[in-house]
């Protein structure tokens, strides 16, 4: 099959070669039709160092082939499915979403529904699974409401968040996320971006651009009471702004959370500070040592759970995937130059996605 596969630090290139990924207990396997970038796609290029080829990618959707055994969904052959892949993991090449074949891991998928598109289908996966272990594993906000038939209005409100970087295709997703489990969701973006953050769940926006006067002004809209941080970006001001912004009162209690490892960057001790790994959520080997973090046993049984709260939400069209899509042509052979794109900081709001 055709792929496109890593060999060294940012070394990428098409594989018309590649071999159809094995099926495994645990994991289906599809049919690819629609992938989507990833900031991290190319971050983990410039750190990647196998020589042996590994297919890349995290965000697919596609039609099942095969269902391996322990899969723990009711999936039958030619269901639409999205889900995450692990891109170019150490010792195991298949497991990239960018081939015209890929392996899911069964947890970490969900069924489509008839009125997302293939092409909404790939923006879900990473954002779905960042964001469920971000909002609800690192900073413990509530979940949105599992049963079909709850009322979302009926629960009390929940605590006010500030989501870092809210027009970041993790941000959107957080946006929701936390709107949908009621809490008073604050966000930073450019000015262009207000409206559309807005539409996803920000009740307010403020631009980042200056500093001390964003994080000023967070403070002074929560009144000093802002106690839980989703950092988006994780460079520049964001530590900056995230700190000033968390309530002057923390002793300990306040929450900040990071998409990248920030080690002791964060400016504040009186703050549980850390960051969020999407990958601890296989919770099987996952060769993440050191700064990337180990799997998580605990965070793939969340994880699971997450993913089938997520299906629902999108069945019940709660969670919007249209402004996600920044539509590419070219299938697979177009990918370089995407990535390309994006490393150079062209791509906002939304996620770069080829239809195969």
């Amino acid at each position: 099959m055709l792929a496109v596969r890593a060999r060294g630090p940012n070394q990428i290139y098409l594989d018309p070669e590649t071999p159809v990924p094995t099926l495994r207990p645990g994991y289906l396997l599809i049919q690819v039709l629609s992938i989507a970038l990833n900031p991290s796609d190319y971050k983990r290029l410039a750190v990647f160092k196998e020589n042996t080829p590994h297919t890349i990618g995290c965000d697919v959707a596609g039609r099942v082939v095969v269902c391996g055994d322990n899969v723990d969904q009711d999936y039958q052959p030619g269901d639409r499915v999205a889900g995450l892949c692990y891109s170019m993991k150490p010792g195991d090449p298949s497991c990239g979403a960018f081939g015209q074949y890929a392996l899911l891991k069964g947890a970490l998928s969900m069924r489509v529904p008839e009125h997302v598109s293939d092409a909404e289908a790939a923006t879900i996966a990473v954002g779905v699974n960042f964001g469920g272990q971000a909002l609800y594993r690192s900073l413990g906000l509530p979940l949105p409401p599992f049963s079909e038939s709850e009322d979302f209005q009926a629960r009390q409100p929940g605590p006010a968040v500030l989501i870092y970087g809210g027009a970041t295709a993790t941000g959107m997703m957080a946006l929701q996320l936390a709107r949908l489990s009621g809490c008073r969701v604050l966000t930073t973006c450019s000015p262009r971006n207000f409206q559309l953050v807005k539409a996803l769940g920000a009740h307010d926006a403020f631009d980042y651009h200056d500093a001390g006067t964003c994080a000023a002004a967070i403070r002074a809209a929560t009144g000093d009471q802002l106690h839980y941080a989703l950092d988006c970006v994780a460079s520049g001001d964001s530590l900056r702004i995230c700190a000033d912004a968390l309530t002057s009162q923390s002793s300990g209690v306040a929450r900040y959370t990071a998409s990248l490892p920030v080690g002791n960057a964060f400016p504040r001790d009186d703050v549980q500070s850390g960051w969020t790994s999407g990958y601890s959520a296989f919770g099987e080997g996952t060769h993440l040592a050191g700064a990337l973090g180990e799997a998580n046993a605990a965070d793939l049984e969340f994880a699971a759970g997450f993913w089938k709260l997520a299906g629902v939400l999108l069945r019940q069209d709660r969670i919007k995937l249209g402004p996600f899509v920044h539509l590419r042509q070219g299938g697979l052979e177009s990918v370089p130059e995407g990535l390309a794109e994006l490393k150079s900081g062209g791509v906002s709001a939304g996620k770069l996605v080829y239809v195969l």
